[in-house]
């Protein structure tokens, strides 16, 4: 059974000459639309799926409040072997498990 050939093998079998016109035909300005920009509008249902991929491209940690701040932060090495056991054993992030403490720490009645 033989192998179909990829684009790029399709085009690099042409000759030089059917190279050189099939690059022409493709490098052909579009003809401005209805605005003097080249193309048309996008339809609505253009317009929804393109914000759709465009939210895809931004993907990434979703934001939670008003968005994450790196630190660095020194931690006694026995400590924070602990904290990550914990943190495995309960299915939590260590950035989640700090952000409970800290949140903890700061709703608890403080010393006078």
């Amino acid at each position: 059974m033989a192998k179909t050939k990829s684009p790029v093998e399709k085009f690099l079998s042409l000759t030089d000459d059917q190279r050189a016109a099939e690059v022409a035909r493709l490098e052909k300005p579009l003809p401005p639309g209805p605005d003097g920009l080249p193309g048309k509008p996008l339809t609505p249902s253009q317009r929804k799926r393109w914000d759709r991929i465009q939210t895809h491209l931004r993907r990434g940690r979703p934001t939670v409040g008003k968005g994450a701040q790196r630190v660095l932060i020194s931690v006694e090495k026995g400590l924070l072997e602990e904290a990550d056991a914990y943190a495995r054993r309960h299915n939590v992030k260590r950035s989640q498990l700090i952000a409970t403490g800290l949140r903890l720490a700061m709703s608890a009645p403080q010393p006078s």
